[in-house]
């Protein structure tokens, strides 16, 4: 036998070893690739993967937690410069028609409230007290024909107050610093002096003093603004209306009063 046969006949031993090996490619011959793939080569010391990250559930959003409310008192004194009580009252003195009178007063007083601030930036406040009173005098005067006469009413300054009764333990104030707040209630002190004069009237009316107490008003809406403004806080009540009726004497002469308040109060 010649010397290269024994030399083939390893040659094609060692190749049909090295084709059974699993993983192994080196004289393998090569086959199609899959269509859109690329061919892998594996290699004897691969680079291990990474292992998989364990997958995350929904993180929650984390929790808003409100600061702590800004609480702020307030000692607002009452600007008389602006702040008026107009007092509309109706006589309706039974068999004559009844007559309308008005006058408008200057208000004094101050006013106690408490303002929150909360965290998320809305606001509310609480009058804790309120104390008004008139400064001028108010003055009325219901007429009829010269033979009837007509009657004259005179509220003294200082004489006709007004306080809280029911108020609601807080107040919402919006964004621009306006408010609207219904179901209030308040009461009202004072008297007012009444004099008749001409045929009638005189004798019938005479001079008399009128008791105006209210214990407990009428729902009253308190609608306004609170706002701060250079360090100031303002708080502004157009129209605060109370409505009562007194019944005068024993033949049925009624007194209508209805009380507009304007209300400016300021505090440092």
């Amino acid at each position: 036998m010649p010397p290269w046969a024994s030399a083939l006949r390893a040659l094609s031993a060692l190749s049909a070893v090295l084709l059974v090996l699993p993983g192994c490619h080196l004289l393998a011959p090569p086959g199609p690739s899959p269509a859109g793939q690329e061919e892998s080569v594996s290699y004897s010391n691969p680079i291990p993967e990474p292992a998989p990250r364990k997958a995350k559930g929904h993180d929650p959003e984390p929790r808003w937690i409100p600061s702590e409310p800004q609480v702020q008192h307030l000692h607002m004194l009452i600007d008389s410069g602006s702040s008026t009580g107009l007092i509309a009252l109706v006589l309706d003195p039974g068999p004559l028609n009844p007559r309308r009178a008005a006058t408008t007063c200057v208000l004094k007083g101050h006013i106690a409230a408490t303002v929150t601030t909360f965290g998320n930036g809305k606001r509310s406040f609480t009058i804790e007290r309120i104390s008004l009173a008139s400064a001028s005098d108010g003055r009325l005067r219901f007429s009829w024909s010269p033979l009837v006469g007509s009657i004259r009413t005179l509220i003294p300054a200082g004489i006709l107050t007004i306080k809280d009764h029911t108020l609601p333990p807080a107040i919402p104030v919006r964004r621009d610093g306006s408010f609207s707040q219904p179901d209030c209630h308040f009461r009202v002190g004072g008297t007012c002096q009444v004099r008749g004069s001409g045929i009638i009237l005189a004798g019938k009316v005479g001079k008399t003093v009128e008791d105006l107490t209210i214990g407990k008003t009428e729902p009253v809406t308190l609608t306004g603004s609170l706002v701060r403004r250079k360090g100031r806080w303002i708080l502004h009540i157009p129209a605060a209306i109370m409505t009562d009726r007194f019944e005068i004497d024993d033949d049925g002469t009624s007194l209508d009063l209805n009380f507009t308040g304007n209300i400016t109060a300021i505090a440092e």
